[in-house]
């Protein structure tokens, strides 16, 4: 049910999904000492391996304090929205990969899905240019 929801707030919102959804099969549950575990199936849904959800949990409750609606208007490039704080300097990179889509691309920032994914996206930029998907958050 919950792959089903997250592929049909994705069609709504008018997303593409670069890759479909992975249904989740026997994973641990999330620590004690997760902050943001309301999130971690989520995470692992659009892509996130499990290794990465603890760093993953300490940027969304650093960035957002799991607030899925957060914004900070004071950052360049039109501010930084959602879990983890995306920048509009990678709005238009997105929207070239497909992950965004117009109208609108920057606010559907705040569906926590789309955020989760555009945050793998850029992470794995990170991996494939300086060897460090952790790069953008400052970690």
């Amino acid at each position: 049910m919950i792959l089903k929801s997250v592929m049909a707030i994705a069609i709504l919102l008018g997303g593409n999904t670069p890759q479909e959804p992975r249904p989740i099969i026997n994973h641990p549950k999330a620590p004690t000492t997760a902050k943001c575990p309301q999130f971690w199936e989520t995470a692992l849904q659009v892509g996130w391996k499990w290794k990465d959800l603890a760093i993953l949990d300490k940027i969304m409750y650093r960035e957002s304090r799991c607030n899925p609606a957060a914004f900070n208007g004071q950052d360049p490039s039109g501010g930084s929205r959602g879990l983890v704080q995306i920048n509009g300097f990678w709005t238009p990179w997105l929207k070239e990969r497909g992950v965004l889509s117009p109208p609108k691309a920057s606010q559907r920032l705040f569906d926590p899905a789309t955020n989760l994914l555009s945050a793998l996206h850029i992470y794995n930029y990170g991996v494939d240019r300086y060897s460090d998907g952790w790069g953008p958050w400052g970690t």
